[in-house]
């Protein structure tokens, strides 16, 4: 219940955030709660999954722990998957899909 709440208000922060004079501030501030909303999330659920206890500092540096080794693990996929993109052959084409009149 308090994990909505906080997407709530952040969502609501948001909307406030868009009602600025400056395309500036607003894609800072809309981009701030966007990354403070993936945070947020992301945390809630590395903490469910390995069933986390945020009680303790013991846990909280258990936490950080897994969700840092998390976030490395991501950051270390997308590498992989745009290296393993860039590496493709993307000018070859199938002639099954063109036409020749």
């Amino acid at each position: 219940m308090l994990s909505w709440i906080v997407i709530v208000i952040l969502i609501v922060v948001g909307i406030m955030a868009i009602k600025f004079n400056h395309l500036r501030h607003r894609f800072f501030i809309v981009l701030l709660v966007l990354l403070a909303l993936f945070l947020y999330s992301s945390m809630a659920l590395v903490s469910d999954e390995n069933s986390l206890n945020l009680n303790s500092s013991d846990g909280i540096f258990s936490a950080i722990k897994v969700y840092t080794g998390w976030l490395a693990n991501g950051f270390d996929n997308l590498k992989a998957l745009a290296g393993k993109a860039i590496k493709m052959d993307w000018s070859s084409t199938n002639s099954s899909f063109i036409k020749k009149n």
